[in-house]
């Protein structure tokens, strides 16, 4: 990979993309020093002079330059680490072959193009797009032990801090924060181009297929989905209805954070029918916060959500105490909590001035499962990852009428977490034979890989992309997959 290099110092300002390519909209922002630390890039190709022509290569470059400095600034007081999962430097590839996928290996951020008869697509020209693949990088960064476990609330929680983290970067830019409160008279809580999520990239998938994207952007955080138990939905489903992928079972989360961010500012502005973009910004950076905190107190559980939402009801509580009623209503509103457990959590805090309890941190200790296979055509089970903690107050979901719901346990989560990469076709059987779908997708953009160690065989994650499997690779899940 060549050398960074930035001769253009006397370029103060640069043109790009405010959000997504479909917007149209451009802004102008100060030139990005990509190698900055903490939090630095390497760019696969040497840094083109800036261009203002939106379709060339140099606009793209620009465009991913400073969409991804930004967002790595906006994260980097969250991130204990100060640096990547792999160390100080992150490769960026912005251009890896034909595909319509983006991802995020624990190496590189990874993006790619579609040709089609009108014209080329480019997942790494979208800011959304770049931003959200950059948060799987952060939360990788803040809690590495969520990358391995074989748990798939935790796979559709990665998926929804990459949401917010488009959201949350998007927010950064003045221009951008202006133009939303200008579209949404103050109410921010709508469906806006804040909450669709990479227009162009949604839109292009969705005339492929209507299972992968809705009609107007690849996912919308302003939604209505409540939470239920994943191993209860169907693999796939129309973007209308909730499935266990975890790129749709995201959306449950992420439309409560989403919630939760509009609401904040209706608290925290001056004038909640007119709020400012500067008590924006300020709205924005107490929720990057409240989510790293909720994030770091995390256990490593089956029942994430309800454990993550608890952990930033208690982050929230210490911003404003508002804030703390407020995101718990939504919680249980949209079912992540259950009735029992916001009483339980309000007790706690009223026993506690921070609403917080240092004495039950986690220490993210991973065990290995071991998962029978024989059903997807292996011979030996296969070990996957999943925590080893329990935390002293287990926070749970909720059924559809407010009560709790029993969470599954780690080899009945495991079970459902493998069952759902092979019906989606998202194992690399390497060397070994495996039940594959009829039309899998390429190796290389399958998210998990097996491979043999001391212990056995190893189902191990290689990557995280932005899209879910389309309709036509999948294959239906056997009666004793479900039941495993």
């Amino acid at each position: 990979m060549p050398a960074e290099t930035n001769d253009f110092a006397a370029a103060a300002a640069i043109t790009v993309w405010e959000d997504d390519p479909a917007s149209g909209t451009l802004t102008v922002a100060p030139l990005p020093d990509v190698a900055k630390q903490p939090f630095g890039y390497l760019f696969d190709t040497p840094a083109p002079p800036p261009s203002d022509q939106t379709g060339s290569a140099a606009f793209r470059y620009w465009t991913a330059a400073e969409a991804l400095r930004r967002g790595a600034d906006f994260w980097a007081p969250q991130v204990p680490a100060q640096e990547w999962q792999r160390g100080p430097i992150l490769e960026v590839y912005l251009d890896r072959w034909e595909d319509l996928q983006a991802d995020y290996d624990r190496t590189s951020l990874n993006f790619y193009h579609r040709t089609l008869p009108a014209e080329t697509i480019y997942t790494g020209a979208s800011p959304d797009t770049l931003c959200h693949e950059l948060g799987h990088a952060i939360l990788d960064a803040i809690k590495p032990q969520l990358w391995s476990t074989g748990v798939p609330e935790i796979s559709a929680f990665h998926e929804s801090f990459g949401d917010m983290s488009a959201i949350l970067c998007a927010l950064q830019l003045p221009s951008l924060r202006a133009s939303v409160l200008a579209n949404t008279a103050g109410q921010l809580y709508c469906n806006s181009r804040l909450s669709r999520l990479a227009e162009q990239f949604g839109v292009t998938l969705h005339v492929e297929d209507a299972h992968v994207a809705d009609a107007d952007c690849l996912r919308n955080a302003w939604n209505a989905f409540n939470y239920c138990d994943p191993s209860s939905l169907a693999p796939q489903q129309l973007t209308t209805s909730l499935s266990s992928n975890p790129h749709s079972f995201s959306r449950i989360f992420t439309g409560a954070l989403f919630e939760a961010l509009c609401t904040f500012l209706d608290y925290h502005a001056a004038d909640s029918g007119a709020p400012t973009p500067d008590e924006l910004l300020e709205v924005s950076e107490q929720v990057r916060a409240i989510m790293a905190g909720g994030v770091i107190r995390s256990f490593v559980v089956t029942g994430y959500f309800a454990e993550v939402a608890h952990r930033m009801v208690q982050e929230s509580a210490l911003v404003d105490s508002q804030y703390g009623a407020a995101l718990l209503d939504i919680f249980v509103r949209r079912s992540i909590l259950s009735t029992e457990t916001a009483e339980a959590i309000r007790s706690r805090q009223t026993e506690s001035d921070t609403g917080s309890d240092k004495t039950d941190e986690p220490r993210d200790q991973l065990v290995a499962l071991s998962v029978p296979a024989s059903e997807f055509g292996l011979e030996e089970p296969l070990l996957v990852e999943t925590g080893a903690e329990t935390p002293r107050f287990i926070a749970r979901g909720a059924t559809v009428d407010g009560r709790s719901l029993e969470s599954a346990s780690p080899e009945a989560a495991a079970a459902s977490f493998v069952a759902e990469l092979f019906a989606n076709g998202q194992v690399d059987p390497g060397e070994y034979k495996i039940r594959e779908p009829d039309k899998p997708p390429r190796r290389e953009s399958r998210t998990h890989v097996i491979v043999r160690d001391e212990k056995g065989l190893r189902l191990r994650r290689r990557l995280f992309h932005c899209r879910q499997c389309d309709g036509a690779c999948g294959v239906a899940l056997t009666a004793s997959w479900r039941d495993a």
